[in-house]
């Protein structure tokens, strides 16, 4: 499978109350994004990792994910909202802003 897929897996396995299986999906779009290196992609992936981590209490978990995120810059625009996000949940982890 490719990235786009996996990360489809992930979001199909969310939908069915699997987010362990959808976790190892998302792992895997991390790993074919770096294959592919396709920055863009592997930001979606990292973000949708870290996104679930968070949403799960999983803190330290998601911070790597979250930060690598934050750290990723296009002049085309094409990360801009994942990076936003990014930053906002890193921000509620460190208690900046509500939750």
């Amino acid at each position: 499978m490719n990235t786009v897929e996996y990360l489809q897996r992930a979001r199909e396995l969310l939908g069915r109350g699997q987010p362990e299986l959808a976790e190892s999906a998302l792992s895997d779009a991390i790993d074919a994004a770096v294959a592919a290196e396709d920055l863009v992609l592997l930001t979606q992936a990292r973000f949708a990792l870290g996104e679930l981590l968070f949403q799960q209490g999983r803190d330290e978990e998601a911070i790597p994910f979250l930060q690598a995120v934050v750290r990723t810059e296009r002049a085309d625009g094409s990360v801009d909202a994942p990076v936003i996000a990014s930053a906002r949940m890193l921000r509620q982890i460190r208690g900046q802003e509500p939750r």
